[in-house]
């Protein structure tokens, strides 16, 4: 039996941010500045982790950039994008 609470954390959009964790942040500091002035909108519908990009997980994704991955599937390379794909994925999942 699930809580409300996490019946709406299992429904809310999932968003991984990859970047070189493991370089100076100022290599990747303006791509997660612009990735976060996107996602303050949509706090309460999406979850998110920032992840290494040097990581097993990226490997398998194929990653090679700074990037967001949307729900473990739509790979996202530019904020432009983003903004454009989060809210349709929200309307996907009756979020908005």
């Amino acid at each position: 039996m699930t809580t409300v609470k996490e019946e709406k954390k299992l429904n809310k959009l999932s968003i991984d941010i990859f970047v070189p964790l493991d370089t100076c942040s100022c290599v990747y500091e303006s791509f997660i500045q612009r990735v976060f002035t996107i996602l303050l909108d949509y706090m309460d519908k999406i979850t998110f982790q920032t992840k290494s990009l040097h990581s097993e997980e990226a490997r398998k994704l194929g990653l090679l950039e700074n990037c967001v991955v949307l729900d473990g599937k739509k790979i996202i390379t530019n904020s432009f994008f983003l903004k454009k794909e989060i809210p349709k994925l929200l309307k996907e999942k009756n979020l908005i």
